[in-house]
């Protein structure tokens, strides 16, 4: 079974007001280098990557258009496409009469700016059927958007024709957002999600850890998983590696 790897980045920076609020999500060590200006607390995206390659892996970064300056960290998502990450557009859908016009803005920024789009995750995971249509009609290749538990499957599968969808199999912000586990709780969770998709004959489960939560509590149990997985001998990829968005691009 082979561990799709994803980060999305909701923010990549907070005042420091805000951090100490939230102080004991952070090492006393990572406080004081915030309160120095040494460190990047919500910015993390380098130093995944770093953890990342050492193992041998790669993962998918989606990345949005409009909810922080994304010039700030264009020349970062360059250089780590250059090492083999993947990174795609996080959509965010606002209800509005001209969504449409606001999805191609955000669908030609990103591209201007970055690169080529092939898949999306759609911010808070709101996605609708009429959104995956406009998806396919621009031509994407995958959605990552669904948890399993939505559509009963952590296997990618045709979602539309030349559409893929990849369910999320285990999302940080579930673990410790909505069933408020400690980090050991969580680890025995994960353990046992991937162990039930190994009994099932899952050839993948997807993973989603946001970029931002890398130093926080909870979030910083995403290197100890990366070790996990290199010792249990899974191979570790990016959505663009599933075999099926593969098969998709060729058609």
């Amino acid at each position: 079974m082979k561990i799709i790897l994803t980060h999305d980045a909701d923010s990549i920076a907070k005042p420091i007001e805000h951090i100490l609020a939230r102080h004991d999500r952070f090492t006393k060590q990572d406080l004081k280098a915030a309160e120095k200006g040494t460190i990047n607390l919500y910015n993390n995206i380098e130093e995944i990557v770093e953890l990342e390659s050492e193992l041998g892996f790669h993962s998918t970064f989606f990345i949005p258009a409009f909810l922080f300056n994304l010039h700030a960290i264009s020349g970062t998502l360059k250089r780590i496409q250059r090492k083999g990450s993947e990174v795609q557009l996080h959509y965010v859908h606002e209800q509005h009469p001209q969504y449409e016009g606001l999805f191609a803005m955000q669908k030609d920024f990103f591209m201007e700016l970055i690169g080529p789009v092939d898949g999306v995750r759609c911010h808070n995971l709101w996605v609708t059927e009429a959104l995956l249509k406009l998806f396919h009609d621009n031509g994407f290749h995958y959605d990552s958007s669904y948890r399993a538990e939505t559509v009963n499957t952590v296997e990618p599968f045709a979602i539309h024709e030349n559409l893929i969808e990849i369910p999320i199999g285990i999302m940080d912000t579930d673990l410790f957002g909505r069933f408020h586990f400690t980090e050991k709780e969580a680890w025995k969770y994960i353990l046992k999600e991937l162990e039930t998709a190994k009994d099932h004959r899952s050839q993948s489960f997807t993973l989603l850890f946001h970029q931002e939560s890398f130093r926080m509590k909870g979030g910083r149990l995403y290197a100890k998983l990366l070790k996990h997985f290199a010792q249990q001998g899974y191979e570790c990829i990016c959505c663009c590696d599933v075999p099926l968005v593969q098969k998709a691009k060729e058609q």
